[in-house]
């Protein structure tokens, strides 16, 4: 029997070096081809994988590359990007035609040797397309309202290529949204974004040994409904905590590290997951429990601090300040910008308002009863009975129309002609609509405006009102956004 071909990005990254350490198991079913960056680091991580693996040498911004490199492909685990927060190192463009650029590069190969019907393509989201889902409303799924952070473009490239890949016509491709991932780079310590995580901030994690099985068992295993459909990583129960939770099984209570004021309430990104066990039933990846995960983790986070000064607690306290107080951090904000200070806070009047001291904050325990956003259609139907007047109930529910007169019931994956309430028209799948939370792709485009979506798209108000009351509307300019690249 011939061996799968399978191509694999993001080799050298965490996730990545966990699925070839799967794949060098199974030697006998699959060829892993993996995209590495020329380097004598990279090099000598290629050596000790053995002669199993077969490396392509080159990056995501190499297009023609990535167009040839398909050929033959039977699987595509597109999991390598230039992340946060190291892509805030390089120009937004770099950001976006790293990990958009790449995306449409191998669409292109694969329909440029007539393979969009045989070559699976599985592409690594993240929870990040979704936002910050703040408490009380610390639940979500695919198909919540798109909502990446101010800032993000790494996020922003994220919806974009998850667009792209939803759209492509390929018979079978997959979108999979990273969470919380651990052991992640510990680099990410020393940049600005550990303020921005409010404390009470919600995230389901997963380790990185599992969403590197994750990858392979898509490859051995995955059934035919699999396919063609969004899905969130996550561990599942016993995997979820408030930040304040976390830190404190790491590393001890959050108050004796930071003040109140540094950190964030607003704009960040992660919530429970009400739907991650769908995952786990088509595909069984999960190889660790939670406690597995926290003394993983742990110990990971005493060899990182063994390999750094040894600070008292005073002198780590005035270290998490003078990160913070970075450009674009949360303290620096406070004395420097207004826009940042309003996308962190919500307005100067939220952050004076936060005590001074943790003696007035309550460190609250999220409830774990899973609760629902509308959707905007009713999601009791079977898929097969959906038919166009429920395409157009949910366009009103998105301030929008759809536009077009009729349907084949059930069928999810023919574009319709849809238009929002800004007046634009677009061509999409309903799957893209219902399914994986898209809109309008204008709406991502040119500006954050979340404060007008919210006016004008009830089912985006869902997600936005109820943690942004009585703020002055504004917005922010985007450096570039998906226009920057050519589908």
């Amino acid at each position: 029997m011939s061996k799968k071909v399978v191509f694999l990005t993001g080799g050298t990254g965490v996730m990545g070096t966990q699925a070839i350490k799967k794949f060098m198991e199974h030697t006998d079913e699959f060829e892993l081809r993996a995209l590495f960056r020329p380097s004598e680091k990279n090099r000598a991580k290629a050596e000790a994988f053995g002669e199993g693996l077969k490396v392509v040498w080159g990056d995501l911004t190499d297009f023609e590359l990535l167009e040839r490199s398909m050929e033959g492909v039977d699987y595509v685990l597109h999991v390598g990007a230039l992340l946060n927060p190291l892509c805030t190192d390089y120009p937004p463009e770099v950001t976006m035609k790293t990990n958009y650029g790449s995306t449409l590069a191998m669409l292109r190969g694969i329909k440029r040797f007539g393979q969009q019907d045989t070559t699976h393509f599985v592409y690594v989201g993240t929870v990040e397309e979704t936002g910050h889902h703040a408490m009380p409303k610390h639940w979500g799924r695919v198909g919540d309202p798109l909502q990446p952070p101010v800032y993000s473009y790494y996020a922003l490239s994220k919806c974009a290529s998850e667009r792209a890949v939803a759209e492509s016509g390929l018979k079978y491709w997959a979108s999979v949204r990273q969470s919380f991932q651990n052991p992640n780079n510990p680099a990410a310590m020393d940049y600005p974004i550990v303020g921005e995580m409010p404390y009470d901030n919600c995230s389901e994690h997963i380790d990185s040994e599992s969403s590197g099985n994750l990858m392979l068992q898509i490859c051995l295993n995955a059934p035919e409904e699999f396919w063609r459909h969004g899905y969130n990583i996550g561990g599942g129960e016993g995997f979820r905590f408030a930040q304040h939770e976390w830190l404190k099984a790491l590393h001890g209570d959050i108050r004796a590290g930071w003040e109140p004021k540094w950190l964030a309430r607003k704009n960040y990104h992660g919530q429970f997951f009400s739907d991650s066990d769908r995952l786990q039933e088509l595909v069984p990846y999960r190889l660790k429990t939670g406690e597995e995960l926290l003394r993983e983790e742990l110990r990971f986070q005493i060899g990182v601090l063994k390999s750094r000064p040894r600070l008292s607690p005073e002198e780590n306290k005035q270290h998490n300040h003078d990160i913070c107080a970075k450009p674009e951090g949360t303290v620096w904000a406070a004395g420097h910008s207004e826009e940042h200070l309003r996308v962190y806070y919500g307005s100067r009047e939220k952050y004076e308002a936060i005590p001074d001291s943790w003696d007035e904050i309550e460190l609250v325990h999220p409830s774990l009863e899973p609760s629902y956003l509308d959707h905007g259609f009713d999601e009791t139907k079977p898929v097969s009975e959906l038919d166009i007047e429920d395409m157009r109930r949910a366009a009103r529910f998105r301030g929008g129309e759809c536009l077009s007169e009729s349907m084949t019931k059930g069928d999810m994956y023919t574009p319709l002609r849809w238009r929002c309430a800004h007046g634009h028209e677009f061509e999409a799948t309903p799957n893209l609509v219902l399914f994986l939370g898209h809109w309008c792709p204008e709406e991502l485009r040119g500006e954050w405006n979340y404060y007008e979506e919210a006016r004008v798209n009830p089912f985006f108000a869902q997600c936005w009102d109820y943690e942004h009351e009585g703020e002055e509307p504004f917005s922010v300019k985007m450096a570039c956004d998906d226009t920057l690249l050519t589908p």
